[in-house]
């Protein structure tokens, strides 16, 4: 894998698990000092113009990190030949992108449980699980992009 510059975090519809994610990722990435552009997209039809899930925003407001902005956006929108690493809330999301043509070497599963619906407490747990694997995904990267310096 080459320098990891461009990071695309996908989950089905784009207002939970993968705004979480490019959220709490800018957020630690900037004070790591890592230079990556992280965006996210949703693989569902239909995910196009939706605010961030209201449990979404008040768990990452929890944690200090503003979602209050986003807004959704299908994976169909995006140019994927300019993403270096893709990250798959689920191996459900890995294979859609394979489907794709997304190649496996460019796809970076991080097993996160889809909260939608559920109370403050399970968005609040998956915001906790989503900063631990960025935090794994930080380091991976760093020492990734180090070594291609």
């Amino acid at each position: 894998m080459g320098n990891i510059k461009n990071i695309l975090f996908v989950c089905t519809g784009n207002t939970c698990r993968s705004p979480m994610a490019e959220a709490i990722f800018q957020s630690m990435a900037q004070n790591a000092g890592l230079d990556c552009n992280a965006k996210s997209a949703g693989i569902a039809v239909g995910t196009e113009g939706r605010q961030a899930s209201a449990e979404a925003v008040e768990a990452l407001k929890k944690m200090g990190v503003d979602l209050s902005g986003h807004s959704s956006s299908s994976i169909r929108r995006v140019e994927l030949d300019s993403v270096d690493l893709f990250v798959a809330m689920t191996m459900e999301h890995a294979n859609m992108l394979m489907n794709l043509g997304v190649p496996k070497n460019k796809i970076y599963v991080i097993n996160i449980p889809d909260p939608f619906g559920g109370s403050q407490q399970i968005y609040d747990e998956c915001s906790a699980q989503i900063s631990r694997e960025m935090t794994k995904l930080i380091a991976l990267i760093k020492e990734n992009n180090e070594g291609k310096a």
